[in-house]
């Protein structure tokens, strides 16, 4: 079996210019949600979508959706990935799968093939973190996965979801409107970099994902009293950072006792920021990570229990909010096996991997067949300004994505 050989060149060029789009007054590659180089990395995407031939829209929670017609239409392909990045990311992460899609939709225009099926290209808006304690934003919406509850949170400035979209074009009655119509959808595939280091260890070309990971963010509030730090005494302290350094410990040791299982305190906050003054507010926001549903929850369980623990050792009140849930997924079968039969029949050598990363793959799986398609990271580097993947390495990926598209094509009835 031959598979089309992707434009190395074209991909490259398209590849610097989206990861230069970029706020140049954070470290790395920023291109953070609700930004304006957010905006402009997804209108890019879309200019290169209308180019490679998709008529391409945006819905109301801001994803770009192109779709290239089949000849029978009736049944959908779907492929995809994000654009924005976290604050100090890389290069690769998220836009390696959109333009791998792309270039997808290129290869079989170039070589006159039209399949039977309507092909769908998205870029999902908001995949990464925000500051209001949610991930995967665009295909939450697109899955019916948001409500009021989702506009009304708010970041460390007291400022609502509901009124950081407009900045972004999006406005909010129309996200909560945003539902795409899976019924039609028989499969879903992403491309994406594997973000650690276990196909580089293996030395295997391909990774296909079996699992993704569950995740539960939380965010923890403690109330405490500002006082004086040079004449309150420690023992009638009500010290509210104090509280929240021993919660960020605890959702160390926490981690440390399952099995693939990840705990991490992302974003930490006090108030005042004074060294001279008693902490009267501090706000830790984190996660949990593992493949064990029931372990997450035992997290959730033991971290609540260790933030009250804490608050209440100091005279402090603590509000604790678990503001995702998502339980690990378990990708399709016979999508997996056809990515890996794919994959052999081109010659590429592969392993089957559990992905300890979130991404829009795991949401859309709720509403259809979902395989995953994974390509090395340089020393497993990821979410830093260092993430670095071959251009050799990608290229196999987006061969993979394109065989594994003709030969579920054919399947469908």
């Amino acid at each position: 079996m031959s598979a089309l050989t992707p434009a190395a060149d074209r991909f490259h060029s398209e590849l610097t210019e989206l990861s230069t789009l970029v706020d140049g007054d954070r470290p790395g590659w920023t291109r953070r949600a609700l930004s304006e180089t957010d905006i402009a990395g997804r209108h890019y995407a879309r200019s290169l979508m209308d180019s490679a031939g998709l008529s391409t829209r945006i819905d109301g929670a801001g994803n770009v959706i192109g779709v290239l017609p089949g000849r029978l239409g009736g049944r959908e392909i779907m492929l995809g990935s994000h654009t924005d990045t976290v604050d100090g990311g890389g290069r690769y992460d998220g836009i390696t799968g959109v333009l791998g899609a792309i270039e997808v939709v290129r290869l079989l225009r170039e070589n006159d093939i039209r399949l039977d099926h309507d092909l769908v290209v998205v870029v999902f808006f908001n995949e990464e973190p925000n500051d209001f304690g949610f991930f995967c934003v665009g295909s939450r919406a697109m899955t019916g996965r948001v409500d009021r509850s989702m506009l009304a949170a708010t970041d460390i400035h007291g400022r609502t979801l509901a009124s950081a979209l407009p900045d972004s074009g999006i406005d909010p009655e129309a996200f909560l409107r945003a539902r795409y119509d899976f019924s039609k959808v028989a499969a879903f595939l992403e491309l994406h970099i594997e973000q650690g280091p276990e196909l580089e260890r293996m030395d295997r070309q391909i990774g296909v994902v079996e699992t993704i990971t569950g995740i539960n963010h939380f965010r923890a509030l403690f109330t405490g009293r500002q006082d004086h730090a040079g004449t309150t005494p420690m023992d009638v302290r009500a010290d509210a950072g104090c509280a929240a350094a021993g919660t960020v410990l605890a959702v160390e040791a926490i981690a440390e006792s399952g099995t693939n299982t990840r705990g991490t305190s992302g974003q930490i906050a006090f108030t005042p920021e004074a060294v001279n003054v008693v902490t009267a507010r501090a706000v830790v926001e984190g996660e949990f990570r593992g493949p064990d549903g029931s372990w997450l929850q035992e997290a959730e369980r033991r971290l609540t229990e260790a933030a009250a623990q804490q608050a209440a050792a100091r005279g402090v009140h603590v509000e604790m909010e678990w503001t995702t849930d998502d339980a690990p997924v378990p990708l399709h079968q016979p999508i997996t096996s056809a990515i890996a039969e794919v994959a052999d029949d081109l010659g590429f050598s592969r392993a089957t991997m559990f992905s300890g990363a979130g991404h829009d793959a795991g949401i859309i799986a709720a509403k259809t067949q979902v395989g995953m398609v994974f390509v090395p990271s340089h020393d497993g580097r990821s979410h830093c300004p260092e993430e670095f993947t071959e251009l050799t390495d990608i290229l196999p990926g987006i061969s993979v994505l394109l065989e594994t598209v003709l030969r579920l094509d054919s399947s469908l009835t």
